[in-house]
């Protein structure tokens, strides 16, 4: 049966036709059925907890099966291949293990689809904060707009117009984000701001409780910023968030909060970093071993603009965002 998934892969490698997942210290090539796979993760990282399922999807991808790489308000469409490589220097973020894939171009260009194109359902459903995600339920819209690609149906082309849409998306992002650096935004201060704008964007995705913790909520270093239940998505029904406000490098002591706190409560929960500056190296293979999931600033960036239209009026005057139509030609 042909399987349909999402993959949150590193756009660097969409050129190389290959998409990349995490768990850096195991090498997937290695290994020929998903039984052995998680065991070396639970041998190397204690447990896999609750990533079993998408670990084994992404595993057991092969040829023909179709996947999505979300990418802000677009999305990539690829047919797999098939062949597994391991590449544990790759810096791009999480996609050490990687399978090559083709994606869908014309003239050499990939296929971008604006979201705004998909059924709201779909939509939806790539807006969810996890790294892989079965779409089968929405094989027959995907296999739909795939023939619309084949035949160059009314989807855009990465064309000269396209392009300078992605130039002034990009431009918008790296000025968003050098204002969340440098505090030149209307966001309440002290970090305050961030977290409300955090708790906005999740409850756009569907979170139906989400709140906002006192400071200094745990025993020792024990602490969280946001907590998120949400009724709808069984999977990710609860998150622990902790919210940095920094312009360089956010250290392993927010990840050791998240660790800490989830061992005080004794519930197994998806826990995130999100923070406006980066992590190093270092860190991020350690909040893979700990299964802390990481947003830096360029991917919240990417989160805020994908969800523009659903924020509020106050929140967008507070970060500075102005609706303006622009013409490309100017």
């Amino acid at each position: 049966m042909k399987k349909y998934l999402m993959v949150r892969s590193p756009e660097s490698l969409i050129k190389e036709n290959r998409i990349g997942y995490g768990w850096k210290q195991v090498n997937f090539s290695l290994h020929q059925n998903i039984k052995t796979v998680i065991q070396e993760i639970i041998e190397k990282n204690g447990s896999i907890g609750r990533m079993t399922n998408q670990v084994k999807n992404y595993f057991e991808l092969k040829s023909e099966d179709i996947v999505i790489v979300p990418l802000g308000k677009k999305i990539a469409i690829a047919k797999v291949i098939g062949t597994k490589k391991y590449d544990p220097l790759f810096k791009g973020g999480h996609g050490a293990n990687q399978i090559d894939v083709e994606f869908f171009r014309k003239d050499g260009k990939v296929i971008y689809i604006p979201r705004s194109k998909l059924k709201e359902n779909l939509e939806s459903r790539l807006k969810l904060r996890t790294t892989i995600g079965d779409l089968t339920r929405f094989s027959q819209e995907i296999d739909h707009i795939i023939q619309n690609l084949k035949d160059l149906g009314d989807f855009d082309i990465k064309s000269s117009f396209q392009e300078k849409i992605d130039q002034y998306e990009n431009e918008f992002k790296t000025e968003l984000l050098n204002a969340l650096w440098k505090g030149n935004t209307r966001l309440k201060a002290g970090g305050r701001g961030l977290e409300e704008l955090i708790k906005e964007l999740l409850e756009i995705q569907g979170y139906s409780s989400v709140l906002i913790l006192d400071k200094k909520n745990g025993e020792g270093i024990a602490d969280i910023d946001i907590e998120a239940t949400s009724e709808n998505n069984p999977f990710l029904k609860n998150i622990l968030v902790q919210v940095k406000h920094h312009r360089g490098e956010t250290d392993k002591h927010a990840i050791n909060q998240l660790i800490a706190y989830e061992e005080e409560i004794g519930i197994r929960t998806y826990k995130w970093v999100i923070t406006t500056g980066y992590l190093s190296k270092e860190s991020k293979e350690f909040a893979e071993l700990n299964q802390v999931n990481i947003m830096e600033g360029e991917q919240l960036v990417d989160w805020i603009y994908a969800n523009l239209s659903k924020l509020k009026s106050s929140t967008k005057e507070a970060l500075g965002i102005v609706d303006v139509p622009k013409l490309s030609w100017v």
